[in-house]
Formats: structure tokens, C-alpha cells, sequence
């Protein structure tokens, strides 16, 4: 299952629960489990696509930068962050490098622009939340932790509510997710809830909302054992819209064949490659930007974004017709300030997918850059109809408005 499906998984079912009006619904603890699901993969942060609804049903907390607990420890570091008017992770201890198990993510802060004011935000059952509990900051309800949900009773009860509404995208994307989960769960020897299972799978039956893209290939599923009984039961709703895979050929480890073998590497291939590059070359440039520049790190970001441009030119060879690929060979082209080439490439993604809200977001970004603003708010504007909810969106299209004045 892609990522950007996983993250669409996650903001469907939270329009799902706020779109309910079942009396009772615990949609706290819920939001908590979703996000603790999505932060099982490799997705992006997607908070601020829904932002409004976190904030709604109180899982977000949003605060004054100065309401942060180390604030008056480290006044100077939170005054510099404020200032640069930057989304920021905020860490449990804020000055010190990001460390999954001594320094992990604890809140988050970021410039809004209908306010001018930066804020920080903080997840109900996170660190900085837990801080604000302890000093006083949050009380009563608020103070109350989400409850812990296992994977396959929060997706019923989701699952519920969207065949409710009728809500096949939403279906079709649990009915995907799920075996991913029970294979985890098998491999971790943790409980399975099949009855959940079983409702959510008579459910999707029940709203026809199996759909043939995103099903594994029939002959790839596993045979035998306790998994193999499982996916043999879960996909026989879906046996008439699963393809075969071709005729296996003899593995090549393609990491190691240059470009000059003579080799064949799929456009998914070098658009996984691009995707990759994108995310370490963004990830090198914003800690530049945060400890100073770094020409070593800068030699090696303009090599891996030329490398970049070489794989998405080959998948394109491959895929002429591409959207991904000729978003993120824009995305490159921008980061390397060609910005012409950069609005060619978007261009062509959008005409071949101009509903596409990634695209036209991505050359909002660009005209920015290129300093035509009436141009970039009309992009914004675009998005905006496509994606109404898009909080990025509207905060820039705000501040680009209110500069125009």
C-alpha cells in the first residue's frame, strides 16, 4: 500500500468521524489511534490538512510559543524559532538533535498567518502534552489521556460509521490496509481481532467498495498457515478483480548495475528512487537552514539532486505520461533554482492530471519563488477548490493577499 494512500486513509477517516453525528463517539481517542497507525509508516505529517477538525473535537492544543515549558530555559532558541516563522518539530528536549529513543518528537510549532501570531501545537497523550497537563495548562477533560485502541476494533468502528455515510473510497482504503495489520500482527505474535475483520469485510461486500486498483496479485498472496487461511477468506470478495502477475523473470539486484548495462528498470523503480533523493535533499536543506550552511552538504545535496534528475529523465523514457515523475522532476528542477524547466514539467503533470491538488500546490510554491504572485495565488486559489480544507493553502494564499495590498 503507497503512503499517500495510508496518509488519504487517515484524513478520510478523520472527515468521517467529524462528519458523524453519533452521540457518544470518542472522536479523541480515535484521532490518537489513527495518527499512532500512520506514524507506522514512512508518510508525511498530515495534521494541518484537518487541522480545523483536531482542534474542533480538542485532540490539538494550540498554545503561545511562550506557553512551552522550557520557554524562559531556552528564551533565546524559542525567540529565534518564532522569528523564522517556520514549521518546526519541537522536541522533548528543544535544542538538542532529534533522537527516536532519548529525544523524540514531543509538539510542534508553526507561523500563522490569519493571526501573524506563531503557535505551538501539541497532540492529546503526546509529551507536550503530558508537560501541560502537569503544570496546569490543560485541566478537567482535556487533561484526560486517549484510550489505547487495538488496530482492527478502531477500523470497524470507522468502518461503521463510513458505510453509514456511504463512503467507498474510505472502505475500499481499510479493506486495503487490514491484511497489511494482520500480517504485523502475526509476525509480532500479537491478538488478532477477527470479528472486527469480519465486519469491516461485510461491510465493504455490502457497499460494493472493493476496488481492482491497490489489490495484490492473485497469485501472490501466501499459502498456508494461519495467513494464508486469513487472506484466502479476506480476498474472496475481491477473486474477480485480481489480476496474475507475469511470468517471474530472473532477479537482478539493480542497485548495482550501472546505467551503462543493458538492464531494464521500471518507471516505479527510478520514481521510488526520485521520491527518495527528494526527501533527503529537502531533509539536508532544512538543517542547513536551521545550523548554518555546510559546503560539504551542499556539494552533496546538488550531486544527489542531479543523480535525481538522471532517474527521473529515465522514468520518463519509460512512462512518458507520468504525473508522479514529472511532479518530482519539477520538485528537483526547483530545488536546483532552474525554475523555467521546473514550471515545464509541472505543466505537462497537470495537464495530464489537472485535478491533481499536488500539482497545482507544487507550482503555487514555484511562482512564489519566481516572484509572479498573482500567479501564485491563482494556483492557490485552484488548490483550494480541489482541496478546501488545505490549511497550507490557506494560509499562504492569506499572506500572499495581504502583501499584495
Amino acid at each position: 500500500m503507497a503512503m499517500h494512500e495510508v496518509e488519504s486513509l487517515v484524513e478520510l477517516s478523520v472527515y468521517c468521524l467529524d462528519k458523524s453525528g453519533e452521540e457518544g463517539l470518542d472522536r479523541r481517542s480515535l484521532f490518537y489511534n489513527l495518527y499512532q497507525l500512520q506514524q507506522q509508516f514512512d508518510t508525511g505529517f498530515t495534521h494541518f490538512r484537518v487541522m480545523d477538525i483536531l482542534i474542533k473535537h480538542r485532540f490539538v492544543y494550540t498554545f503561545p510559543i511562550t506557553a512551552h515549558p522550557a520557554y524562559h530555559t531556552f528564551k533565546d532558541w524559542f525567540d529565534a524559532l518564532a522569528a523564522s516563522q517556520k514549521f518546526s518539530f519541537i522536541y522533548r528536549q528543544p535544542t538538542k538533535e532529534w533522537d527516536e529513543e532519548t529525544n523524540p518528537v514531543a509538539g510542534y510549532a508553526n507561523f500563522d498567518f490569519n493571526t501573524q501570531t506563531y503557535i505551538l501545537y501539541c497532540d492529546a497523550g503526546s509529551l507536550l502534552w503530558a508537560s501541560l497537563v502537569a503544570n496546569g495548562a490543560i485541566t478537567g477533560d482535556d487533561a484526560i489521556a486517549p484510550v489505547d485502541m487495538e488496530t482492527f476494533s478502531m477500523a470497524h468502528e470507522i468502518a461503521e460509521l463510513a458505510g453509514e455515510q456511504k463512503d467507498k473510497d474510505l472502505l475500499a482504503l481499510w479493506y486495503q490496509l487490514l491484511p497489511y495489520m494482520v500480517m504485523q500482527a502475526e509476525q509480532e505474535g500479537a491478538t488478532i481481532n477477527y470479528k472486527a475483520l469480519e465486519a469491516v469485510q461485510e461491510l465493504v461486500v455490502a457497499n460494493d467498495a472493493i476496488k481492482e486498483e491497490g489489490l495484490p496479485p492473485a497469485d501472490e498472496l501466501p499459502v498456508g498457515g494461519e495467513l494464508g487461511k486469513f487472506c484466502q477468506w479476506w480476498y474472496a470478495p475481491a477473486a474477480d478483480k485480481m489480476k496474475a502477475t507475469a511470468e517471474p523473470e530472473e532477479e537482478i539486484d539493480l542497485e548495482t548495475v550501472p546505467f551503462t548495462e543493458n538492464v531494464e528498470k521500471s518507471a516505479a523503480w527510478y520514481e521510488q528512487q526520485v521520491v527518495q533523493i527528494l526527501q533527503e535533499a529537502n531533509t539536508a536543506i532544512s538543517e542547513m537552514e536551521d545550523n548554518g550552511a555546510n559546503e560539504a552538504t551542499r556539494q552533496h545535496v546538488y550531486g544527489s539532486l542531479q543523480l535525481g534528475l538522471q532517474y527521473a529523465e529515465k522514468g520518463l523514457e519509460l512512462s512518458t505520461a507520468e504525473p508522479g515523475l514529472l511532479m518530482n522532476k519539477g520538485s528537483i528542477l526547483m530545488l536546483l533554482e532552474q525554475y523555467e524547466p521546473a514550471l515545464a514539467a509541472y505543466d505537462q503533470a497537470m495537464a495530464i492530471s489537472p485535478e491533481n491538488p499536488y500539482v497545482h500546490l507544487n507550482r503555487a510554491v514555484l511562482f512564489y519563488h519566481m516572484d509572479q504572485i498573482p500567479a501564485a495565488i491563482a494556483s492557490f486559489e485552484q488548490l483550494l477548490k480541489l482541496d478546501p480544507g488545505n490549511e497550507f493553502a490557506q494560509q499562504w494564499l492569506t499572506h500572499l493577499k495581504n502583501n499584495e495590498q
